[in-house]
């Protein structure tokens, strides 16, 4: 089994860098359990060694916020990764450092509130976790996601559609805006087509 982990790891580290080599962003869509946050934390390191300059940012429930923090202190102890978090002067205090940290985390909820600042930033790369926070593209959470600025977009989640395929059209909005039509345009389009259409940029295994 640890094998298999591995080789599950490997070839999703291999796939966000694919992606990313091009620009483009992608869903991964794992099942619990698989190691998303230790492939992103490798694509992440990999990233940083190939010249990037950019911080990144990572959104997350705030539920996961500081598992985020520990996994980096695990497995990637050199890089300075800051939460943003707390109450207002907190947040401050971290996002107007002169001395920027190689990765933000923040959730979704703070995200929102503190958007103003993150529309202005640029990111190497933006990463989702727990995509289906924004699987309604109508709420003030998903509208914020969709306003930052990233070179690369990843969006985590091991149930990228639960109720209706809108679901998926709103989190590719954030992932590669305009990939899937307008709204009206793929609400029309066969779901064979928008199967075919996102299978290279979602990347799905099973326990």
């Amino acid at each position: 089994l640890n094998a298999d982990l591995r080789d599950y790891q490997e070839t999703g580290f291999k796939w966000l860098k694919s992606l990313s080599k091009y620009g483009l962003g992608g869903i991964l869509a794992d099942d619990m359990g698989l190691g998303k946050t230790i492939q992103c934390i490798a694509y992440i390191l990999s990233e940083m060694d190939d010249g990037s300059e950019k911080p990144f940012l990572i959104v997350a429930p705030a539920s996961l916020v500081y598992n985020w923090k520990n996994e980096f202190h695990r497995f990637a102890p050199d890089l300075r990764v800051d939460i943003a978090a707390g109450t207002v002067k907190e947040r401050e205090a971290v996002l107007t450092q002169e001395d920027k940290p190689d990765v933000y985390i923040t959730s979704y909820h703070t995200l929102r509130q503190d958007v103003e600042w993150y529309r202005d930033q640029t990111f190497h790369a933006l990463i989702m976790d727990e995509a289906q926070a924004i699987k309604n593209y109508q709420t003030k959470i998903a509208q914020a996601v969709r306003t930052l600025t990233a070179s690369r977009r990843f969006a985590l989640s091991g149930t990228p559609v639960e109720n209706s395929l809108d679901e998926l059209w709103s989190v590719f909005q954030a992932v590669m805006p305009g990939f899937l039509y307008d709204q009206k345009t793929f609400r029309n389009t066969p779901p064979e087509t928008i199967a075919r259409l996102v299978k290279p940029f979602i990347l799905r295994r099973l326990k």
